[in-house]
């Protein structure tokens, strides 16, 4: 399984733990047994993700088509205003609001192209979700449990920092193993392009980046 994959994740919850098949969004979120994979609860977002990854994964279709069947469920299950501004820290707030803007949207490319490149057509990667959340550190946040096995076996442990706003439950960290934060790996990522406060040299990174993963 590729480095770079392990840094995200997705998923179906039946009783106990259950893999994920294809099939469509709706039927993957109807799957789900108990209150915890109810519509509406911080598992049922992640079975939506997940649901939508697996459809991407089996469509022959070009990248470009591919992003546009993950991105409005990456729009709906990530809060990536959140995850943006916890990933860039304080000097995120002194932008101008047009900065803000090219900066978000441009973020939101770069995910969902990291997605449909990490997860290419034909992968059999099998997604499996534990449907009871814990609390996380932080009061009122919930951490959803789910593991990636790949083809050859191997199993990669990716769990879910849920956050209930307007939106519904969203996505503001993904942990890697349990403990390896996306949020601080991108922090790290994205410094040496933001260390002026001036956010066009880390659009103008995340761009290339882009670029690559739809090339790639």
């Amino acid at each position: 399984m590729r480095s770079s994959k392990l840094i995200l994740g997705l998923c179906l919850a039946l009783l106990g733990t259950a893999t994920l098949s294809s099939g469509s969004l709706a039927q993957a979120t109807q799957a789900g047994s108990g209150a915890s994979s109810q519509p509406g609860s911080p598992v049922a977002s992640v079975t939506a993700l997940y649901a939508r990854l697996t459809q991407t994964e089996r469509s022959t279709a070009a990248f470009s088509q591919r992003a546009q069947l993950l991105a409005p469920v990456v729009d709906q299950v990530f809060n990536l205003q959140t995850v943006l501004q916890n990933s860039l820290g304080l000097r995120y707030r002194s932008l101008p609001d047009t900065q803000k803007q090219q900066l978000l949207e441009q973020f939101r490319q770069f995910t969902v192209a990291r997605y449909v490149s990490n997860f290419a057509a034909g992968s059999t990667d099998v997604f499996k979700v534990d449907p009871t959340p814990t609390a996380s550190p932080i009061a009122g946040d919930q951490i959803v449990h789910t593991s990636i096995v790949s083809p050859s076996g191997s199993t990669t442990d990716v769990n879910y920092v849920m956050r209930q706003g307007p939106g519904g439950w969203q996505v503001v960290d993904v942990l890697l193993n349990g403990n390896i934060s996306q949020v601080a790996v991108q922090r790290a990522d994205f410094g040496s392009s933001f260390s002026t406060g001036d956010a066009t040299p880390l659009i103008d990174s995340l761009k290339k980046k882009t670029q690559a993963f739809s090339e790639g």
